[in-house]
């Protein structure tokens, strides 16, 4: 288990996402840092966490460092081409890692696996945001914010659960991890494509569901550990269920119109409990526990 000295590399990182010129060209600056948060803070953090084989090497640490300072330095570009080649290689990067995590010959939990194979797909989006290229015509806004789902609700809440000790919840809750990071994503795909609005609220309602539990499972855990691990995994759990409340009454606005439910206010509010709440108090959490 990682010490506490391993946080001052992490709080330095959080110092340099705050200080760099990123171009934020389709939303406030916050929401450029929180979706960069995800590859330069959390990505490491959460290998590290997980103890992968080689994953504090010297030779591991430059791969991920070369990819990592040419992703920041294409946000700190306007899209275009340079900035989305300097995005390539992270994508490649973590297109590596989830095949390496996925042909171990060691058996790995379902939602370890689930963690690293979102990460090429928020990367593929950090790509398409990067070149200002629009899938199926979304929104330039909506490709940057599904880079940040992919992160966050994907890697980091699949991480979180592959670090509980309870192997009978984490199999449950694996097995629903899938149906609702993809099930939200094909709702949005769908919404936008003049789809029922069905397909999305059902996406929405189990990703809800699998997060509220987690963040039950994850009180109790905190209940064993010491009192500064205890306090922020409880605080990160509450952020959790707090951010995913919001993201239930946004998903049901199909049904239910709340006029300050808009999408600035959720990347303000869901994105930031998500980010800055679950993912950093929780990680924080389980690196100066003393035990999972």
């Amino acid at each position: 288990m990682p010490n506490h000295k391993t946080l001052w590399p992490k709080l330095l990182v959080a110092a340099l996402l705050f200080a760099a010129p990123i171009q934020t060209q389709w939303a406030e600056p916050f929401v450029y840092q929180i979706l960069l948060a995800g590859p330069l803070l959390f990505v490491p953090w959460g290998i590290q966490l997980l103890l992968l084989k080689g994953s504090e090497s010297r030779t591991g640490v430059l791969l991920y460092l070369i990819p990592a300072t040419l992703l920041l330095t294409a946000y700190c570009l306007p899209s275009g081409y340079l900035a989305a080649g300097l995005a390539i290689p992270w994508l490649i990067w973590v297109s590596g890692i989830a095949w390496t995590v996925l042909r171990q010959s060691q058996p790995g939990t379902l939602a370890m696996k689930l963690a690293f194979v979102f990460l090429p797909v928020a990367a593929a989006w950090m790509f398409a945001d990067r070149l200002g290229w629009q899938p199926l015509g979304f929104d330039p806004l909506i490709v940057l914010l599904t880079g940040v789902h992919f992160h966050y609700a994907g890697f980091a809440l699949a991480l979180v659960t592959a670090l509980l000790p309870d192997e009978k919840w984490k199999k449950r809750l694996s097995l629903g991890l899938l149906p609702g990071v993809a099930g939200v994503a094909a709702g949005i795909t769908s919404t936008q494509l003049s789809g029922p609005p069905w397909i999305e609220i059902i996406g929405v309602t189990i990703m809800v569901l699998v997060a509220s539990v987690l963040a039950i499972r994850q009180i109790a855990f905190a209940r064993n550990q010491n009192l500064s691990s205890s306090v922020l995994l409880s605080l990160g759990a509450l952020a959790l269920l707090a951010g995913m409340t919001l993201a239930l009454l946004y998903g049901w606005r199909f049904e239910h119109q709340w006029p300050w439910l808009s999408m600035p206010f959720m990347y303000a509010s869901h994105g930031v409990l998500n980010s800055l709440g679950f993912s950093l108090l929780s990680f924080t959490g389980y690196t100066i526990g003393p035990s999972r």
